[in-house]
């Protein structure tokens, strides 16, 4: 049986991390960076570089409203590649917009569209020489009445998580991670974590809010640590970019 290292060398990846290595995120908003004038607002990506090592550059190329679909359309996806070089890494998060139906330009379904279009992203990120990640959606923040934490990402994780296994791809289940965050905080303490904010809080929401798929600073800082924390536990080799 082949080595992991053997597979690796086969995939054309180049698997280190270097003071020179950049990791690049492709998501949407639960992951984008978001001005001072959004705030509380924060993407889990947009504090991820508070954990990498000294050197190791964090290029957030995640967006709000993007799907596989529509992050190729529009050519975000062909940046990442522009810019990417041999040891680079690429964390892909995507399915929040993905699920859409009733928006033609991001709606990719879970089963046909949106799994090639995960396909398509490694075997492109390994033509660079460099490593795709996946990680499956973040769950939201959506309590039933009786205080159960509901699943509102259909298959999309499922079909992420066996995308991840069919290409010998590196997967954090950021979705398992997440709900067993939340399932633990409860419905009162989840709150904290959520772009909840009182009218006039906050200048960008005059009106207040009570958003449960964005993060705020705390909710985002939580989130980039377990990811690390899961890539340092499972010896991914992106695992030795982070302190």
């Amino acid at each position: 049986m082949k080595s992991m290292f053997s597979i690796f060398l086969a995939a054309g990846m180049a698997v280190c991390c270097s003071a020179q290595t950049t990791i690049f995120v492709a998501g949407d908003s639960t992951a984008a960076t978001y001005s001072k004038s959004r705030a509380p607002m924060t993407g889990w990506a947009q504090v991820l570089n508070h954990y990498t090592r000294p050197g190791v550059r964090v290029e957030n190329r995640a967006a709000g409203g993007r799907s596989t679909k529509s992050f190729r359309a529009e050519k975000r996806w062909e940046r990442i590649l522009n810019d990417l070089k041999p040891g680079d890494f690429v964390m892909i998060q995507f399915g929040h917009n993905d699920q859409k139906k009733d928006h033609p330009s991001v709606y990719a379904a879970a089963e046909t569209e949106y799994r090639n279009n995960l396909k398509r992203f490694i075997a492109e990120v390994r033509e660079k020489k460099a490593n795709p990640l996946l990680l499956t959606s973040v769950a939201r923040r959506l309590f039933n009445k009786q205080g159960k934490l509901l699943q509102s990402l259909g298959e999309y994780p499922q079909v992420t998580r066996e995308v991840a296994r069919e290409a010998g791809t590196p997967l954090i289940d950021a979705n398992k991670l997440t709900t067993d965050w939340l399932v633990q905080a409860g419905p009162e303490g989840s709150i904290a974590f959520f772009t909840h904010v009182k009218p006039g809080e906050f200048p960008a929401y005059p009106k207040g809010s009570k958003d449960n798929t964005h993060f705020r600073e705390k909710g985002a800082e939580a989130v980039a640590k377990m990811i690390v924390e899961e890539a340092k536990r499972q010896k991914l080799e992106i695992g030795r970019c982070f302190r």
